[in-house]
Parts: C-alpha cells; structure tokens; sequence
C-alpha cells in the first residue's frame, strides 16, 4: 500500500510540473506511463524551441532528453526507482526550460512593443525641426558663427528615410542630430553668455560716465559730502562690478541714491546723450556722414556732456535738440 500511495504522489507531482493532466489510475499498474508523460512533456517543448531560443535553453533541453533515454533503459531493467530519479530530474529540466522560453518570449513581446512604438518617428523629427529652428533663431540674435548646413543635410536625409519607411537608419539619423544639436546649444549659450557680459560691461561704462558728471555736477552745485560719497562708493562698486546680475544690483543702487536725494533731473537728457551716441556709432560705419561732420558731431556731443557736468542743463539740451535733428537727416 505504502508503494501504490507513493506512486501516486509522483505522479501527481509530475502532473503538477506540467500542467497537464494524467491518468493517475493508469500509473498505479503501469509504471510506462511516466515514460509517456516525459515524452509528451519533451514533444510540447520541441515545438516551442527554435533557432531564437537561447543557447542555455538548447542545452537543457538536450539534458532533459538525455534522462529519457536513461529513464527508458531504467523500465526496460524495470529499476522503478530509478525510473523515477531520471523522470523527476526530466520534469525538473524541462520546467526550467518552459520557464527559460517564457522569458524569451516575453522579452521578444517587449521588443516588439519597442519597435511599433518607434515605428515612425516623424514626431520626434518634427521636435527637434523645431528645436533647431529657434536655436537658429537665439544664434542669429547673438551674431553667433555656429554653421547649420550640416544639420540641415542630417534633416533632408532623415525625411527621405522616413518617406521610404527605413525607420532604423532614421532613428540614427535623428540620434546624430540630437548630439549635434546639444553640442550647439551649449557653445551658444556660452557664446550668449560671454555677450551679456560684453553688453553689461559696455553698459556699465556707460552709466559710470553718467555717474562721473552726476558726480562733478553735485560737486559744483555744493551738495553735502554725505551724498558725494555716497555716489562715489557706489561709483567703485559698480565700476569693480563684472557680473551681469551684479552690474544691474548697483545700477539700481546708484538710482535708488539719485531718488532719495532728488538728484534725477538730468536722467532724462542723460538717456537721450545716449541715443545720440549709438546713432553716431552707427553713422560711423556707413557712408552717409562725412568724417567731418562726424567729427563735428562728436565734438558737439562732449560739449554737451561738459554743460551736464557743470549743471547747465538748459544750455545742454538745446544743443542736443540741434545735434539730434541734424543726424536725423543721416538716418535709414
């Protein structure tokens, strides 16, 4: 009785392995049955291996097939109990191999998900025409030297991929300009940033000149020592000044000074001291005012600046009325 229970058991936990179904009352008089159950476990798995299977996988199979024939020998000697160490060690290789395929398959499931996913990748290459076109857009607005003709050629190519649904050779493609493209987009923005700097420091200079007659006008007009030096620390702050944040922090300092002291009355002709002066950097490089009257004019524009500094602002601002409508005349 003890053999028959324990047969059973074995059968059933072959069953188990399997999933499948078996004639247990078969087994407990025929013990071929394991022998059946093994090959019918060997043939459902052959079907399912192929040339994309793993080579661990092949090899366990060939392993499994090895204790069949061994558990074949065992019944033909009829040692039952050995029958029954090469049929579990069978069952057990061969439900590491349906394991081994599962994973194989589920992986080749995930590939072919990847793969419709990135099917077309028109999207992406409109994402980055985009991209590129307002970078192109910022380096034109810096007077940057960055050359897109090779990312124009990398589009053309990547398009007529798609047209002739070559999705891989498009996916390179698009990666290629993707490199490309953040390797631009960093030197421009260092290129930008260098030119902010360049700007804040040209504007700081401006405003120190401003600040200088500011300054020589306080002076002239006998305004206390407090406020002078007052002006005069925020004079070295700013002129010490090289970040751009920075320069704009002291600026506002140097207007916060000018308000509490009521010292903005000539904020207005300063502003337009400077409007003149990039109408003249302009006229400079072109051919439509001679070097005399340029020269005229500059000399006319220091005069101007010297009646700011002294405090003559009425005399200051005729002569800017007068220098302003004669370069009128030079302009687009």
């Amino acid at each position: 009785m003890k053999k028959i229970t324990s047969f059973v058991l074995l059968i059933l936990v072959s069953s188990m392995i399997l999933s499948g179904i078996t004639n247990t009352a078969q087994a407990q008089t025929d013990p071929s049955i394991l022998l059946k159950i093994a090959k019918h476990a060997q043939k459902q798995l052959e079907n399912q291996i192929n040339q994309d299977s793993s080579d661990k996988t092949k090899q366990l199979f060939k392993d499994g097939a090895q204790q069949i024939k061994a558990l074949e020998e065992s019944l033909r000697n009829n040692e039952i109990d050995l029958a029954k160490q090469h049929f579990l060690s069978a069952m057990r290789i061969f439900k590491e191999v349906s394991q081994q395929l599962s994973i194989n398959q589920s992986s080749q499931v995930e590939m072919a998900t990847l793969k419709a996913t990135a099917e077309d990748p028109s999207a992406d290459l409109l994402r980055m025409q985009n991209y590129v076109d307002n970078l192109k857009t910022i380096a034109k607005k810096y007077n940057t030297s960055v050359d897109f003709s090779e990312l124009d050629s990398l589009f053309v190519t990547a398009k007529k991929q798609i047209i002739d649904k070559q999705f891989d050779d498009a996916l390179q493609t698009i990666s290629k300009i993707k490199k490309i493209t953040v390797n631009f987009n960093n030197e421009i923005r260092e290129y930008a940033s260098q030119q902010e700097q360049s700007r804040a420091k040209e504007y700081a200079q401006k405003y120190l000149e401003q600040l200088d007659r500011l300054i020589e006008n306080a002076k002239n007009q006998g305004l206390s020592e407090d406020i002078i030096q007052k002006l005069e620390t925020a004079r070295e702050n700013l002129s010490s000044a090289t970040d751009p944040h920075e320069i704009i922090k002291q600026i506002k300092k140097i207007i916060s000074i000018k308000e509490q002291f009521e010292l903005t009355k000539n904020d207005r002709l300063e502003s337009r001291v400077m409007q003149i002066e990039k109408i003249l950097f302009k006229l400079s490089n072109s051919d439509k005012l001679s070097q005399t009257n340029l020269d005229d004019a500059k000399k006319t524009l220091q005069t101007i600046k010297r009646h700011l500094s002294q405090g003559e602002f009425e005399t200051a601002n005729e002569l800017l009325r007068s220098l302003a409508t004669l370069l009128e005349q030079f302009r687009d």
